[in-house]
């Protein structure tokens, strides 16, 4: 079973929003902390070895709220690539998120999952406009969802970090 499958998909970070996020402005402070909820739907290709060894690649769809609305990173959406595997009972996933936020600025959020499973930690290494050169440190919880077909998966993984804008 996909344990930690999406855990990244992610954490992704709150950044503060002023301003009207209808209006598709984007203002963030230079730097602070953030929390937010980061949901992927994904649809996963495996490979199964018996009962105890499996490897997955996934493709997913991404989505990131805030609670409440207009924080860091609010409204920001991407899609996620990543492996899994759990090789008798040692599990690994890691993977890569493109993210954009209503102003069209994108940044890429690189995951890895914790050895134990249920969640991970994160940073971006690329990023454009306001997220061009932006430090982040970030960390995740799984909360898997239940999902209609055998291959695919759903996750809302809480998430919480710092971040700095050049």
């Amino acid at each position: 079973m996909m344990k930690a499958c999406m855990v990244a998909a992610l954490g992704v970070g709150t950044m503060v929003l002023a301003g009207s996020a209808a209006a598709g402005k984007v203002n963030m402070p230079k730097k602070g902390s953030y929390e937010f909820t980061f949901c992927v739907v994904d649809q996963a290709k495996s490979l199964n070895g018996g009962d105890k060894n499996m490897v997955s690649h996934y493709e997913g769809i991404a989505n990131v709220l805030t609670n409440p609305p207009g924080r860091a990173f609010d409204r920001t959406s991407g899609v996620c690539y990543g492996t899994y595997m759990n090789l008798n009972g040692r599990q690994r996933g890691f993977g890569m998120c493109e993210m954009i936020d209503l102003d069209g600025d994108k940044w890429w959020l690189e995951y890895t999952d914790s050895p134990e499973g249920g969640g991970g930690i994160y940073t971006s290494p690329w990023g454009t406009g306001k997220y061009d050169g932006m430090t982040i440190k970030g960390e995740y919880k799984v909360e898997f969802w239940p999902t209609s077909k055998d291959a695919a998966f759903q996750v809302c993984n809480g998430n919480k970090g710092t971040y700095e804008l050049k």
